[in-house]
């Protein structure tokens, strides 16, 4: 410490009294490694008995080795699986640089200005937590969630994922978070990068969401070397709590293959080969076992109806379902009919129309759900006529939670049919498409000329039908 003390001193005439005041404090303190550091700091555990609750950073040998190569890259990329606690690894890097270095300038960008102030928040609550012997000879931090500020001149900015976003900074060190669900990944790269090219730091940190967005090509580049960023990555087994009985346990409840190798990759090829779609039932074991031998039902029960339109190449489908007699939480299949396109004509909506009033005339239909693009005339006539409600079924979000509800049904053999065709055929041909976002799926077809319209239609009267007042 003695030479780079005299070296300082020949340069006090050089610093301003905020450079001079930061030089003697820096000759008074050891400054820790980031491990170091961290592991007295403490992070939320939102898990604890079901509320939130405090707990020490103890970090795991994994996190230690991912954090020493940070302080040594100036480019880092890193592709994460869930809940490894590289979020507060991150955020807990950023209040070190600041603290312990003057005048440093950190940006964090996540897809949204909530998500990004939300890693804000909590740089500031490891601060506020950290003991007041621990902040002797430390800078003082204020602000907000938006912002924070030191007294030795760094700063911490929260900023929304713009295509402009960050351009007018010159950055210390910049954090973009959750990098491949980006809108605006590639504007953002091309205005953030030269924020730090004078000399700054770059980290971009994500789980990966397919292999066709920027996150994956600088991450396909940075392992064959052929950029300048390091790649970092934990597998699963990187959390010492977590053995095979563990993950055997998170794949039963998994609603998709592909989500559990994206988000709990054994491998970084794992984690992108993982495709949006897949087999709507991992085996039709599962709905085979929910074969039912149906009892004679009265007519007075309550049913739902929903069809789905099919013109040319699709079928019209028309399923029909109840509550199970004996579990209210369960679904009876009811009704199945299907029109299949002539070769070469239409199918007759008039048909169909007839055989709709019929089961309306015959049980007690209490409400027909329908897709709207083709079917809005003909459901118009059936309510104007009395002979059913009708009511649009909404194919965006109600349409998600529908197809998931539907395989939760048949997962859980909480769905009864007597298992003939063609419903099972239908069900057998679809695939499911997650949405990676709100972990839900939309059924679709594995192939053009196989039918779902039976499928979806069941989705459709399941969905409803588990809504109606018991």
């Amino acid at each position: 410490m003695g030479s780079l003390a005299a070296e300082l001193t020949e340069l006090r005439q050089y610093l301003t009294p905020q450079e001079l005041a930061e030089v003697d404090r820096l000759l008074r303190t050891r400054i820790p490694k980031p491990a170091e550091f961290i592991r007295r700091l403490t992070i939320e555990d939102p898990q604890a008995d079901g509320q939130v609750g405090i707990i020490p950073f103890d970090t795991w040998p994994a996190q230690d080795e991912m954090l020493t190569e940070i302080e040594h890259s100036m480019r880092v990329i890193i592709l994460k699986a869930r809940q490894l606690g590289i979020s507060w690894l991150l955020c807990g890097y950023a209040l070190w640089k600041c603290l312990y270095w003057p005048m440093k300038t950190g940006l964090i960008f996540s897809k949204g200005l909530e998500e990004a102030a939300e890693m804000v928040r909590r740089i500031q609550g490891m601060y506020n937590r950290m003991p007041d012997s621990m902040k002797v000879d430390l800078p003082v931090m204020t602000g907000n969630t938006e912002e924070l500020k030191f007294s030795n001149g760094s700063r911490i900015k929260a900023q929304a994922a713009t295509k402009t976003a960050g351009s007018s900074f010159t950055a210390s060190f910049v954090l973009a978070d959750e990098f491949a669900k980006m809108v605006w990944a590639n504007d953002l790269y091309t205005s953030m990068k030269p924020t730090v090219d004078g000399g700054g730091q770059l980290i971009i940190v994500s789980t990966a969401v397919g292999n066709s967005n920027l996150f994956a090509s600088l991450w396909e580049k940075a392992a064959a070397g052929l950029n300048s960023f390091k790649p970092l990555f934990l597998n699963w087994r990187a959390r010492p709590d977590r053995d095979d009985a563990w993950y055997a346990g998170v794949a039963r409840d998994s609603i998709s293959e592909a989500l559990l190798q994206q988000e709990y990759p054994n491998t970084p090829a794992e984690a992108f080969s993982a495709s949006d779609t897949e087999k709507f039932l991992a085996d039709m074991f599962l709905w085979d076992r929910c074969r039912w031998d149906e009892p004679h039902w009265d007519k007075r029960v309550p049913i739902v109806l929903a069809a789905d339109a099919g013109v040319n190449n699709d079928s019209f489908a028309l399923v029909g379902v109840s509550r199970h007699p004996q579990a209210n939480d369960a679904i009876a299949v009811r009704v199945v009919r299907e029109w299949k396109p002539p070769r070469n004509g239409q199918i007759d909506f008039s048909a169909v129309e007839a055989a709709i009033t019929q089961v309306c005339n015959t049980w007690n239909v209490v409400q027909l759900a329908y897709d709207p693009y083709q079917l809005h005339d003909m459901a118009t006539r059936l309510q104007r006529n009395g002979t059913v409600m009708t009511r649009e079924f909404n194919q965006a979000n109600d349409r998600l939670e529908a197809d998931k509800g539907l395989h939760d049904l048949i997962v859980q053999t909480r769905i009864f049919h007597d298992g003939t065709n063609p419903l099972r055929e239908h069900v057998d041909n679809a695939n499911k498409k997650v949405d990676t976002e709100s972990r839900k799926i939309r059924i679709v077809k594995r192939e053009s000329s196989r039918k779902i319209d039976l499928a979806v239609a069941l989705s459709m009267a399941s969905y409803r039908c588990l809504k109606l007042p018991l």
